[in-house]
């Protein structure tokens, strides 16, 4: 059955690998268009960055238009959960914080919470000890930023809600949350220690991470986050390879159904399984738009 199906469908595999773009892309963009069998409207992908600041934020009217023009926008979660919600998956079910880690790391992050959080001992307890070890790190990057930046999903919601446009996700807070629960204790005090050990490094890496994506270099965002050593590094088939090609499905049901805006995080769109090539190896063109 497999022979007959290569056999059978030949000329249009030939065709499909022809069009997956060699690495890294000779032309690049965080805007692409998808064409191909069964789109009828419009289609576009684009890359955002949940972390921006504000001299970094890529929204031009162009690219406003597009969204405006819309019957669907499609992001990673179907809009922003409320704090309520949140507060459901950021709670440790049992147990406490410390409990992921030793004694001598624990006074390493009381040293460090007083130096960047300005929370002494007695407060970081009392405000973190139900907290998953992640929370720590995700509020201590907001806390240098704020002030600083600007949201993709929310400014994409504002404009969905004013032309009615519908919302959808390609997963749910639960699917993303248990990328973290999936961590083993070890993995997951470890990636409390990574971001503890040098604060100075890690705002730097951001930075970086924020001009590549200036430049509008898929692939060399790509690049940087797998040149990075860590858990994330180590979990990365979980993290975005497999999320990458369970969104594929979805995508290609939606495109071929209305006109449609998906927004995902910019690393997952480049490198060799990117939500880019691996809409090529279906059988779409996707092409860079300039903004």
């Amino acid at each position: 059955m497999k022979q007959l199906f290569l056999i059978i469908f030949s000329v249009q595999f030939t065709f499909s690998i022809a069009q997956i773009e060699e690495f890294p892309f000779k032309e690049s963009s965080l805007l692409w268009k998808i064409e191909g069998d069964g789109i009828k409207k419009g289609c576009y992908l684009f890359g955002t960055s949940h972390l921006i600041e504000k001299e970094y934020f890529i929204f031009p009217d162009k690219l406003k238009k597009i969204v405006a023009k819309s019957e669907n926008l499609m992001m990673e979660l179907p809009g922003v959960p409320d704090q309520r919600e949140a507060m459901k998956y950021i709670l440790l079910p049992e147990g406490t914080f410390s409990d992921f880690f030793s004694t001598a790391q624990m006074d390493s992050i009381y040293q460090w919470a007083e130096l960047n959080l300005h929370l002494n001992k007695t407060a970081f307890d009392a405000s973190m000890s139900k907290m998953k070890p992640f929370v720590v790190i995700q509020l201590a990057t907001q806390m240098h930023f704020m002030g600083k930046t600007e949201s993709y999903e929310l400014s994409l919601i504002e404009i969905a809600k004013k032309n009615e446009i519908s919302i959808n996700g390609l997963e749910t807070v639960e699917q993303q949350m248990s990328l973290f629960d999936e961590l083993t204790k070890e993995q997951q005090a470890e990636m409390v220690m990574e971001g503890i050990r040098n604060p100075t490094q890690s705002v730097a890496m951001l930075k970086k991470m924020e001009e590549i994506y200036a430049a509008q270099n898929i692939d060399g965002l790509y690049t940087y986050i797998n040149e990075e050593q860590g858990v994330l590094q180590e979990e990365q088939a979980r993290f975005l390879d497999e999320r990458n090609k369970n969104w594929i499905p979805k995508i290609k049901e939606t495109c071929e159904g209305r006109s449609t805006f998906i927004a995902v995080g910019a690393g997952h769109l480049g490198g060799p399984n990117g939500v880019i090539r691996l809409l090529q190896k279906e059988g779409y063109t996707l092409t860079p738009v300039k903004l």
